[in-house]
């Protein structure tokens, strides 16, 4: 993927998308992310938990080791009914995991981790953090930049005077090829893992993080 602009780039916003280090302590009230609404408190915005899987252990119950953005490794507890049983054949070390709502947790080891008890609010993206984070740029400078004119792939530009037409890559709606060759070509030289993390970003991209108007689930 090509070196791309980080102006507003979504998951590089340090508020919906935060390091292990700024997201919300679980028995304590975060005015970042709560405000008081008839004597209760309700999340105030969204956020997401994005850390690469560096290693899994546990046996009764699956236990993820993660890297976050900031380089810290942190622990990921799974105590949804299945203890993470379903999400095993996807657990693969330098996949990412995407938590909703994760907050700062104290583990009776006395370690500090996410504990996840609702499956529908953890995911694991097949890319690397690096990925999604280089096609969150990605998206972002082609917001800013306006879609690319040249074919991903040979560079050819649009033209329809010789009825050169560029077409979007049907998944992630991000990359444009002059036709079915450099389409596949490209597919085959990295787009393939690229197009995952573009796709996830765009999912991302079409929910508003910054007003709580009910949960997100994946």
């Amino acid at each position: 993927m090509p070196e791309t602009k980080t102006s507003q780039s979504l998951l590089r916003n340090s508020v919906n998308f935060p390091a292990f280090s700024d997201l919300p302590y679980e028995n304590d009230v975060d005015p970042t992310y709560y405000v008081q609404k008839s004597y209760i408190f309700s999340p105030r915005q969204h956020w997401c938990f994005l850390g690469e899987i560096v290693d899994s252990y546990g046996l009764c119950r699956i236990l993820l080791r993660v890297k976050d953005k900031d380089g810290q490794i942190v622990t990921i507890g799974l105590y949804t009914d299945d203890r993470g049983q379903a999400l095993a054949p996807q657990i693969k070390e330098g996949h990412t995991v995407a938590v909703l709502y994760g907050e700062q947790h104290n583990f009776l080891d006395m370690t500090v981790g996410i504990r996840v008890e609702e499956p529908s609010i953890i995911r694991i993206i097949p890319c690397s953090l690096e990925q999604l984070l280089k096609a969150s740029d990605d998206v972002a400078a082609r917001n800013l930049n306006g879609q690319s004119e040249c074919c991903g792939s040979c560079g050819k530009k649009e033209n329809t005077s010789n009825k050169t037409h560029l077409r979007l890559c049907s998944r992630c709606k991000q990359a444009s090829y002059c036709g079915e060759v450099c389409q596949k070509k490209a597919w085959a030289d990295g787009h393939k893992a690229d197009c995952k993390a573009l796709g996830w970003v765009q999912w991302c991209a079409a929910r508003k993080w910054g007003m709580f108007n009910g949960y997100f689930n994946f």
